[in-house]
């Protein structure tokens, strides 16, 4: 039995005579303990036993979280919630008559979490349109590494901010623990920016997921979940709200997840991929289109390679493309080239090898040596799973029929590379490799 508390003295006032009123409801239920009743009204004990001391008012959702966990009447307790709560002086240890979740907001800013703007963002017009479509469902947008899932969601969460007034919310989930663990430090992290005391946070996931699910379902939040690895990271923190948005980005379909809508990235057609290169170098660079299109095919297509060229070409618009082209005739020349700073497609695609199983190597290794017009095709191989396996990597893509797909032009330069040098993966231990894919896999980011 836990320690008694101390006595409530009713002539201190309406706080002190409410705080009374709830010991009273509590002894009716048979006095169950705060640790009971905060299993079963998703706040901390702590917080509950607060709500009875009378030395403040307790929030409205608090007070319905403790009159629930004894029993009574909520709607008769809400009515006398607003009664003792309409003549309460704020500045006297009170609260607002309007409803606030645990914590004042005015104590907190709201969240302005996301990222900058992509400034180059073109195209992707079928692909916001269908983001526009049943906003008030969680949507995954998942693709290969340097797709740009993560330009197109920030894009969409920024053209949605606006109506976002009570803020916008953003983590990057590749640096944190798989399952449970990575999302409690989400939902204690956004608790926090939601306003929420770390002393006020609940005990357990489930209890913080109801509580977000609680904040969330009565504000206009936008809400992005960057480079999600698996469902048990994001599933607490799904919600199905008329006023909220969330938008979840990782590189599979994360099929584990009811309830959702999906969309899958390929890379933007020709077309966009030059105006990706010409929109963001100089004008004596984008009046080449013919140049520009021969470095878009080198580059894949691939957002990210085409995001590196682009800034290279930038920083040097004195050489002509031409010039640049002449140069990227072997697969590690381009390799090397599409590096800047942190980013490297090179380290990109290594990151996506690391995670295939020894069959999709195999195959990936013997349909890099075919001819670059010949289709990869099911039945193919004694088995098929590996030609899937690599597809869902974005190795592989679609050859405009059903069971056709050809390699993907960077993949084939990186599988030659990687056999002609033999410098992309050779690492002594295990754990190296582990390291490595996490911080290949974060590189990607600005471009995902």
């Amino acid at each position: 039995m836990g320690r008694p508390e101390k006595p409530v003295d009713v002539s201190s006032g309406a706080v002190a005579t409410f705080a009374s009123e709830l010991r009273r409801l509590r002894a009716r239920a048979g006095n169950p303990t705060y640790r009971d009743m905060g299993r079963a009204a998703l706040y901390s004990s702590s917080v509950l036993s607060s709500a009875a001391s009378g030395h403040r008012m307790p929030t409205l959702q608090v007070t319905l979280a403790f009159v629930a966990a004894c029993g009574g009447d909520r709607e008769q307790w809400r009515r006398r919630w607003l009664e003792v709560s309409s003549g309460l002086d704020p500045e006297a240890g009170g609260t607002s008559s309007r409803p606030e979740p645990v914590a004042a907001r005015s104590c907190f800013p709201r969240p302005a979490q996301l990222p900058m703007r992509p400034r180059g963002f073109v195209g992707r017009t079928g692909e916001l349109r269908l983001l526009a479509t049943d906003p008030a469902t969680p949507v995954v947008i998942s693709g290969p590494a340097g797709v740009g899932k993560t330009d197109l969601a920030l894009h969409h969460a920024h053209q949605l901010a606006a109506a976002a007034v009570d803020g916008r919310l953003y983590v990057d989930l590749g640096p944190l623990e798989p399952g449970e663990r990575g999302a409690r430090t989400v939902l204690e992290g956004f608790l926090r920016a939601l306003g929420v005391p770390v002393e006020h946070l609940p005990d357990t996931v489930d209890q913080q997921a109801c509580l977000y699910r609680s904040l969330i379902a009565e504000r206009r939040l936008v809400v992005l979940l960057d480079n999600v690895r698996d469902e048990r990271q994001v599933r607490p923190l799904l919600v199905e709200s008329p006023h909220s948005r969330t938008i979840i980005v990782g590189r599979t379909p994360l099929l584990g997840l009811r309830d959702v809508r999906r969309l899958r990235l390929a890379v933007p057609p020709r077309v966009e991929a030059i105006a990706m290169l010409s929109g963001a170098v100089p004008d004596p660079v984008a009046a080449e289109p013919q140049d520009c299109d021969r470095l878009a095919r080198l580059c894949g297509d691939l957002p990210l390679a085409l995001d590196i060229a682009a800034r290279r070409l930038a920083a040097r618009p004195d050489v002509p493309v031409s010039r640049v082209l002449a140069r990227l005739t072997e697969p590690g020349a381009l390799l090397d080239w599409l590096r800047v700073g942190d980013l490297s497609v090179r380290d990109s695609y290594q990151s996506t090898y690391l995670g295939l199983g020894e069959a999709a190597k195999a195959v990936l290794h013997q349909v890099a040596h075919q001819p670059v017009d010949e289709p990869v095709l099911l039945g193919a191989f004694t088995d098929d799973e590996p030609v899937y396996e690599l597809a869902d990597a974005g190795l592989l893509r679609g050859a405009g029929r059903p069971g056709a797909y050809r390699l993907d032009p960077l993949a084939r330069a990186f599988v030659l590379d990687l056999r002609g040098t033999g410098h992309a993966v050779r690492r002594p231990a295990r754990q190296e490799l582990i390291v490595t894919a996490g911080r290949h896999y974060r590189s990607t980011v600005p471009s995902a």
